[in-house]
């Protein structure tokens, strides 16, 4: 993978000086004038961060200046005895922000002017705020606070083969349209005031009742309505709880790879996140407890593990039970697509497990619906009922009342359980074309992995393509360029790893679709490995 070389007019050759800038060997002189020190045991701080940070300080207090020659990303990945993937995670960082920028053939520049600014000794912002992203330097942003990943911000098109997507062109629009009429029609006299007044903080009743029937059925989650509260998307509850139930310097356990949902939560509350490693039976408990054994949170996608699509082990459901009975620690079980299931039986939740009242199930209908409704719950310990509905309170009072209503009428009619069931076959039935068109067109570049729940599959880079040192961001990045979105597992992580595998999605997605799809990115993989050929 070439250093970044983003478009724009290239410096003129100046042989010379460029000689004055570098040592004999024509390697730039900068590693020993940077002294990157990197701090291993540092969790707070991503080793592609602290790469940035030492670079950055480095051109603003003048030890690289404007038009230095920056060492390779090999060179300096070498250089650290880190993974190349770390380095150029920095330098792309390092190149949209403007610090560097690159020269095709030649690597990688100080920019002419970066953006140099006076950092003030302390901040003024909020860590939640500065949790958030996207507030620039000119803000005041503390360099030692990660930034939330723009997976989290930033409005995804339901482009080939983006993940975690429902199928929206396959969504009953017409019953909905109806539900909705059919709801408003029946609000008269007090009923009406009371739907369009003011909202019960822990959501309407009517839909904690069928959430309640409908996780008893499917998921052997034993509650009543009393037990349930409504939020705007499952992240919201994450962060409530986060806030909530952590302290400063409280360690969350996270999977790693993992949703950046529970990192940016635990970092806004100034909590740390402690990234433990999964394998293909979920979490590895026993690493989570060496690493902290005094921690205060432990999050888990246990049905379907983001990004890998792992399913945790019984075993390790019970080891986790086990731990905070000893430690007191409170689990979020994040259940996001436990609906759709295609093969084998379902494991019990780690809720339906629990009995020391310290696991917080969640659950979504972005995923079983739509992503715009914004609908999510929380299934809680009765310990916690009231602390979370008070806090709930002071965060945003209630859920929006008329899509509560809408929700609870399309389950109690049993609309819900039939679209469920009709997507869980229509879902299915796309994933077999996917691995259809993936052993015509990509059996040389990619292998897939069948999934049995949820709405994409992993595939690993082929031998072809690794054995010439292609990764799987190398993959996505140039299937980006071409209007694709592939996610490569690895850019959910926080540690360094093998970058060798791919999300890919099929839920939403035709059979035309994935075809073309299919052929296009072959032939992206043939560009890649420097072959010819048409598509």
């Amino acid at each position: 993978m070439a250093d970044p070389a983003p478009p724009g007019p290239l410096r003129p050759a100046h042989p010379e000086a460029d000689r004055a800038k570098t040592g004999s060997d024509g390697s730039p002189p900068l590693l020993d004038m940077l002294a990157i020190a990197i701090d291993r045991e540092q969790e707070a701080s991503p080793l592609y961060h602290q790469v940035y940070e030492a670079i950055t300080t480095g051109i603003e207090r003048g030890v690289i200046r404007p038009g230095n020659r920056l060492p390779s990303t090999r060179k300096l990945a070498s250089e650290l005895n880190v993974s190349r993937t770390t380095v150029v995670l920095a330098f792309e960082q390092l190149t949209a922000e403007g610090w560097i920028e690159g020269q095709s053939g030649a690597g990688s520049f100080v920019s002419e002017a970066p953006p140099l600014t006076e950092k003030p000794r302390d901040s003024r912002l909020n860590p939640a705020l500065e949790a958030a992203g996207g507030i620039g330097r000119t803000a005041e942003m503390r360099p030692e606070v990660a930034q939330v990943p723009p997976t989290l911000r930033h409005m995804r098109r339901p482009v080939p083969f983006r993940s975690n997507l429902p199928a929206i062109d396959a969504f009953p629009t017409e019953l909905w349209a109806r539900c909705l009429t059919e709801v408003l029609r029946r609000l008269k006299g007090e009923q009406a005031a009371h739907i369009l007044g003011e909202g019960d903080p822990q959501g309407l009743f009517a839909l904690r009742e069928q959430v309640a029937i409908h996780v008893a059925r499917t998921r052997g989650v034993v509650c009543t309505a009393s037990e349930v509260v409504i939020f705007a998307g499952a992240q919201q509850a994450v962060d409530l709880c986060s806030r909530l139930l952590l302290m400063p310097s409280d360690k969350v356990i996270c999977e790693d790879p993992g949703y950046d949902g529970i990192y940016a939560s635990a970092v806004a509350v100034s909590a740390l996140p402690v990234p433990v490693p999964v394998d293909e039976h979920g979490l590895i408990v026993a690493e989570a407890r060496k690493r902290a054994p005094d921690a205060r949170m432990i999050y888990s996608s246990p049905s379907k593990q983001f990004p890998l699509g792992c399913t945790l082990s019984l075993r390790r459901r019970i080891e986790l039970i086990d731990w905070v009975r000893e430690s007191g620690a409170w689990i979020l079980e994040d259940d996001y697509d436990c609906e759709f299931r295609y093969a084998g039986k379902a494991l019990p939740s780690l809720f339906s497990l629990d009995d020391t009242q310290s696991v917080i199930y969640l659950g979504t209908f972005s995923k079983s619906l739509f992503p715009a409704l914004r609908l999510g719950y929380a299934i809680l310990p009765k310990r916690l009922i009231e602390p979370v509905v008070s806090a709930r309170t002071v965060l945003d009072r209630y859920a929006a009342i008329l899509p509560q209503l809408q929700v609870a009428h399309f389950m109690r009619a049993g609309h819900f359980a039939k679209h469920v069931r009709r997507m869980r076959k229509l879902y299915s039935d796309r994933q077999e074309l996917l691995l259809d068109a993936m052993a015509r067109e990509l059996q040389d570049w990619l292998i897939p992995q069948r999934s049995e729940t949820g709405f994409e599959l992993v595939a690993r880079v082929s031998p072809r393509l690794t054995g010439r040192g292609i990764t799987a961001r190398d993959i996505s990045k140039a299937a980006r360029s071409e209007g694709m979105e592939l996610q490569a597992t690895s850019a959910f992580g926080r540690e360094p790893r093998e970058d060798d595998r791919l999300v890919l999605g099929f839920a939403t997605f035709t059979g035309e679709q994935i075809d073309r799809a299919a052929r296009q990115l072959a032939q992206i993989c043939r560009d890649l490995a420097g072959e010819a050929g048409a598509a």
